[in-house]
């Protein structure tokens, strides 16, 4: 029986962390299905994002890791939703323990043998990217 993986992100300016997320993520299974997580949606809770939910589709379904990239779907993750869509496992990453709360709070409803925590990769991430070019480009 075909693993389908199921994950969601928010991609913004396409880095090493994110492609190292993907493809931990495509190791738990045979497909990798990602939701990029709208431009609204990313907003409320980290910051205006820099590339559009469109422009980061675009970039994140040309990783070799990504079989399929959808720019829809529910922010919590229900068994019924997993099954539905025949995904095994609901991958997600974190980078606090803050994040790991709220994630966990998204698929609260999915037993522990469906979720997989993806490792995070420190030392890389939009804001540390976003960051240097601030510093390098415009310093004060």
């Amino acid at each position: 029986m075909e693993r389908v993986i199921y994950t969601k992100i928010v991609g913004d300016i396409f880095h090493p962390g994110h492609v190292k997320f993907l493809k931990n993520a495509k190791a738990l299974g045979d497909k990798l299905v990602v939701q990029v997580v709208s431009d609204e949606r990313v907003e409320a809770y980290k910051r205006k994002p820099v590339l559009s939910q469109e422009e980061r589709a675009e970039v994140i379904a040309s990783c070799r890791y990504v079989d399929e990239v959808h720019t829809y779907g529910p922010k919590e993750i229900t068994l019924d939703f997993m099954n539905s869509n025949g995904y095994t496992l609901y991958a997600y990453g974190f980078s606090s323990e803050k994040e790991a709360n709220v994630k966990r709070l998204d698929c609260k409803e999915l037993p522990d043998d469906r979720i997989s925590i993806v490792p995070y990769s420190s030392g890389i991430s939009t804001t540390e990217i976003i960051n240097r070019i601030k510093n390098r480009y415009f310093p004060l």
